[in-house]
């Protein structure tokens, strides 16, 4: 007999474990976060149904959950994500590539572990009486010492997140028929009837749980499946991204319950039996088969958020030089700012090689940096030029500084006063009193100073009257 079961199953709890907003840059131009996802359940999967069991006089029909166990804090199904990926790409100033990453790592973990729950109802036809009890697990635990089903199946696999068209398996291995006792009881009591005897049932199963990812939404996007993991957003000036995600998941599972109960009355209130009316089915047990079927049970994560840091580059906008003698160069610094999470790279290019700057220069996250302009004029007047500042910036990846000077000529060099013969003059600035006359009588000695250099230059004067004096009495 074939049974397809249903879980009705309503996620009883789910749970975020977030890690530290992990992120790292891959590159200049791509930047990722990661974050831990987990979720949860201990809402019970309905097993399987069996027929009535036994002959006309005394039969039972058996059941059992897939149960969590006891424990409050042990789920019944889980499945963690640890370091899940969501990396940024951006080739061009007007969108942000998001997508899945693949770590390699089998850093997804999908368990099991729950236990049997029993439901039994006892059909009687027999010495006159036609009865029917019903025991629920709620009722038969009970009876159980220690008030627990010590029966537990568990197992765990590990997978490679996303798991998107990937599965995480787990074969849950029960115990052997003859060694998964559930309960061995005096039948309880309900109502006025009361039945005297024991009530048993020995049950295992052995399923199979597949766990995969359906889909996940980015930043509000078209889900993402396993042939198409990415997702483009407009690109933004800002320091990091904060990417909301959704993710989705099913699990299936599939397995045959093995059930033996074993029935033993005597006493049906105040009237014993001539003979008791046993039932124990063959050490084989019967085996009922179940199956999620078309109907999986759905696994939503709660909404996660991955913090992905960007560098964002400011530049400063013009900058003066001032005026340079043509040839002799001046430096001044503007200063760039990173104030995004994640370090920038420049390059630099100046359009006149008058300006020159340092070709390339690299910024940690909120990082300021001087920048050296050097002006060293080739010609006279007003001169301009544009720095291209080339970076790794998601917005603004290309970013102009106007910068600006003037060349100036080099000061006139003054030239030395000459006598009329030709003879220079010197200059003396050793002495406040002006010029004086340079002695070429040999003598090696300086003419006293005068009171003024005026007064020098009178003697000059006269000295050269004698001498064409004389010149013209010769004559």
């Amino acid at each position: 007999m074939r049974l397809v079961t249903r879980s009705a199953l309503v996620v009883a709890a789910s749970l975020l474990t977030a890690s530290a907003a992990d992120a790292a840059a891959v590159d200049n131009n791509r930047s990722r976060g990661t974050h831990d996802l987990s979720w949860w359940t201990r809402t019970p999967i309905v097993g399987p149904k069996s027929g009535k069991l036994g002959g006309s006089t005394l039969q039972v029909q058996v059941s059992a959950n897939l149960d969590p166990v006891a424990d409050p804090t042990k789920p019944f199904l889980s499945v963690e994500m640890k370091n899940v990926a969501v990396e940024a790409e951006w080739t061009d100033d007007k969108t942000i590539q998001l997508a899945l990453v693949d770590n390699k790592a089998e850093d997804g973990v999908f368990k099991v572990e729950h236990t049997l729950a029993p439901h039994l109802t006892l059909f009687i036809n027999a010495f006159g009486f036609t009865l029917t009890y019903d025991y629920d697990a709620a009722t038969l635990i009970d009876y159980v010492p220690g008030s627990a089903w010590n029966y537990v199946g568990k197992g765990a696999t590990t997978f490679f997140p996303w798991a998107l068209g990937t599965y995480g398996i787990v074969n849950v291995q029960g115990p052997a028929l003859n060694n998964a006792q559930l309960f061995s009881i005096p039948i309880p009591a309900i109502g006025d009837e009361i039945l005297t005897g024991t009530l048993g049932l020995n049950a295992t199963t052995s399923p199979t749980f597949n766990y995969s990812t359906t889909e996940v939404v980015l930043a509000g996007g078209d889900p993402l499946t396993k042939d198409n993991l990415s997702w483009t957003i407009p690109t933004t000036d800002a320091d990091f991204l904060d990417v909301q995600a959704q993710v989705k998941g099913k699990i299936t599972y599939s397995g045959s319950m093995l059930v033996r109960p074993s029935v033993t009355i005597t006493k049906i209130g105040s009237f014993t039996l001539p003979a008791p009316l046993t039932l124990d089915i063959a050490a084989a047990g019967v085996a009922m088969p179940y199956e999620s079927g078309a109907t999986p049970i759905d696994v939503v994560f709660p909404s996660a958020t991955f913090h992905i840091p960007l560098p964002n580059v400011k530049a400063f906008d013009t900058l003066d030089l001032g005026s340079s003698v043509i040839g002799e160069p001046v430096t001044k610094q503007g200063e760039i700012t990173n104030t995004g999470e994640l370090g920038a790279v420049l390059a630099l290019k100046s359009s006149d090689p008058q300006f020159k700057v340092a070709a390339s220069k690299s910024m940690k996250a909120k990082d300021k940096l001087d920048l050296d302009v050097t002006f060293t004029p080739a010609k006279e007047g007003p001169q301009s030029a544009e720095i291209t500042v080339t970076s790794n910036d998601p917005n603004e990846p290309v970013q102009i500084i106007k910068v600006s000077g003037v060349g100036t000529k080099p000061a006139a060099k003054p030239t030395s006063p000459t006598t009329p013969g030709g003879e220079s003059v010197v200059i003396d600035d050793d002495d406040d009193s002006g010029f004086e006359p340079r002695d070429t009588s040999g003598c090696g000695c300086r003419t006293a100073p005068s009171s003024s250099g005026y007064a020098a230059l009178g003697g000059v004067g006269l000295a050269l009257g004698a001498v064409l004096r004389r010149r013209r009495k010769a004559s």
